[in-house]
């Protein structure tokens, strides 16, 4: 079990979110050059909010960073985040076919898991600033509730696909940030500990996605 568990974490990245953000757009711009694809499995040295990169700044006591890509803001140090940057003719060549086609891999592993995950499909823009409370497609669900976040910046040729695994929450520290209720957020979105999931099987999935990116013949 240890040696299964130091193999998948050589895969995880443990960086700032400045850092997080400046890796994942040099990687799209390696994409475009190189035609090479490039998966990340990461995850964020403090708690840190990413916005995305046509949103307003806001001011808190904690590092608010703008990711590449689009979408609503997000707190993250209670999550597993990923990044994808892939060539956009291998994956459907369109925004709704990259993100139906890449997230229905992970959504393949999660029905493993359990048939009830969902992906959304919904098409609209967000009507509020954080991600959590209105689905975009691709995004995953359990029951309906949110479980997985995601976001995406297209390129000439490329693109980069961001996620985020909700593994935990602390919904009152949510809600002393930002003056949500956390019972508000709570309705909303489901984290992996409370469907009984566990950290090491967010990063087998993650494995599991990578490998099923390697191979995938969309």
């Amino acid at each position: 079990m240890e040696g299964k568990k130091a193999y998948d974490l050589a895969y995880l990245e443990v960086l700032n979110g400045k850092e997080n953000m400046e890796r994942d757009w040099n990687n799209l711009l390696i994409t475009e050059e190189s035609q090479r694809p490039c998966f990340r499995i990461y995850q964020w040295k403090e708690k840190t909010l990413s916005l995305g990169y046509s949103q307003e700044p806001i001011n808190l006591s904690i590092p608010v960073v703008k990711r590449p890509t689009g979408g609503g803001a997000l707190l993250h140090g209670w999550d597993l985040s990923f990044s994808y940057t892939g060539l956009r003719k291998d994956w459907g060549g369109s925004f709704s076919k990259i993100y139906i086609n890449f997230m229905g891999l992970l959504l393949e592993l999660l029905k493993k898991v359990d048939p009830a995950f969902d992906m959304s499909r919904y098409r609209g823009g967000y009507e509020g600033y954080f991600c959590y409370f209105y689905p975009t497609l691709g995004e995953i669900s359990f029951k309906g509730k949110k479980v997985v976040a995601c976001a995406m910046r297209m390129g000439k040729e490329a693109f980069l696909l961001h996620g985020s695994l909700f593994l935990d929450m602390d919904y009152a520290y949510f809600e002393s940030l930002t003056g949500i209720e956390g019972k508000k957020l709570k309705e909303r979105i489901i984290t992996f500990k409370e469907l009984g999931l566990g950290f090491e099987e967010a990063v087998e999935l993650m494995h599991g996605l990578k490998m099923l990116c390697n191979t995938s013949n969309v």
